[in-house]
């Protein structure tokens, strides 16, 4: 099956790659435009129609890596069903918590087929459309409801909390770069207008939701991606990681920080209380340290949220050997994108940084139920693992 990485042209769309596409709109608008409870089960149908759109799925060896990637997921799906039985989970729960590893699953197969019919440019300018579309609804809607632009900001979508909310859309942004990036030279004006339409009501609402560890974690990301060397191998492990340390230390720097930049405790200068939940975590970790305490686990704190941390909650719910097993899984995917097609290479290791940096203040479990971490971590992911050796030629038409 070619892979249309980047093409100047826009594609034409028929017949079963019409159902593709229409999954594709169905998924980005009840992710970017529809609430919260609605979403969730258009966002699903959205990946049912584009996966059950390949006319080769059932006809055609997986790649290799996407093979390889969905075996992980089972891995960490039985890992879990363990860990359930061990901690006597209730039926209900449990089957809730391993139905999010199908999700999963499901989107590898979408990212496959997605990536086949419309190609990286396609996708890259629809998830910016669909972002710029839901920022200028989001600011309409404030400032017709008498609200200060000083107010945090609840961005339109699935994301129903400004953190995941501004994540979703710094997606949108780092895909903006993509396009930019691979854009024919000399560049037009139409385009310079199009792309700046785009981004600016997005980075007014990102910076209206005041969710400062996903807007530090996309600074991380575009400046990886200002490098002069490309970031793969162990070169992109190491930044990822680094991206996330950078986030979790400034967290824990936060009070002294505040100190000598802030003059009150509002908007940005508001006080977070993640040290004190990643304290919890730790002893919680230390408690279940194999296998966890599972993703039915659910704090009766009203200040304990979540972990607040994409490690350590990975380390509280699925136990320290999942996190081990984790990374040693990222480091494989790292090293895969070393051998696959630059453009599709850049993308999905920006998305990565992005998603490290992210789970450096938020994400506590990263395989968790259908939200915005699907488009910024797993869909990238998918899209590394579907790159096939000697079709790149063919694909760039």
């Amino acid at each position: 099956m070619a892979l249309p990485l980047i093409s100047a042209r826009l594609p034409r769309f028929v017949g079963r790659d019409a159902i593709c596409v229409a999954g594709f709109a169905l998924l980005l608008s009840a992710a970017y435009l529809i609430a919260k409870n609605t979403s969730a089960k258009l966002m699903i149908a959205g990946l049912v129609m584009i996966v059950l759109s390949d006319p080769t799925l059932l006809r055609e060896r997986l790649p290799r890596a996407l093979m390889l990637g969905l075996a992980a997921i089972g891995g960490l799906a039985a890992w879990t069903a363990l860990g359930l039985v061990v901690n006597r989970a209730a039926p209900g729960p449990a089957g809730e918590a391993l139905a999010s590893f199908a999700l999963l699953a499901l989107v590898l197969l979408a990212g496959r087929r997605l990536l086949a019919c419309c190609g990286l440019r396609f996708i890259c300018g629809a998830l910016l459309a669909a972002a710029a579309l839901s920022s200028v609804l989001t600011l309409v809607l404030h400032v017709s409801a008498g609200l200060a632009f000083s107010e945090r900001l609840m961005p339109l979508g699935r994301a129903g909390n400004p953190i995941p909310a501004a994540g979703g859309l710094c997606v949108a942004l780092i895909a903006a770069v993509v396009l930019w990036k691979d854009a024919p030279r000399p560049r037009s004006g139409q385009l310079i207008a199009l792309v700046a339409c785009a981004i600016l009501p997005i980075l007014v609402v990102v910076a209206m939701t005041q969710s400062r560890g996903p807007i530090l974690a996309a600074l991380i990301a575009f400046a990886a991606m200002l490098l002069p060397c490309r970031a793969t191998g162990w070169r992109l492990f190491m930044v990822a990681m680094l991206a996330w340390g950078a986030i979790t230390a400034l967290i824990v720097l936060d009070p002294w920080l505040r100190s000598l930049i802030c003059t009150d405790a509002m908007n940005f200068c508001r006080p977070s209380a993640r040290m004190q939940i990643w304290a919890t975590v730790v002893e919680l970790v230390g408690q279940r340290p194999v296998f966890g305490l599972t993703p039915i686990f659910r704090f009766d704190d009203p200040v304990l949220v979540h972990a607040h941390n994409g490690l350590f909650g990975t380390a509280m719910f699925f136990g320290i050997p999942a996190v081990i097993a984790a990374l040693m899984l990222v480091f494989a995917y790292c090293r895969h994108l070393e051998r696959i097609d630059p453009s599709l290479s850049f993308f999905c290791a920006s998305m990565l940084i992005f998603s490290f940096g992210y789970m450096g203040s938020d994400l506590p479990n990263p395989f968790s139920f259908v939200n915005m971490h699907y488009f910024f971590l797993w869909l990238p992911i998918a899209f590394g693992l579907s790159w096939t050796a000697g079709k790149a030629a063919d694909a760039r038409g």
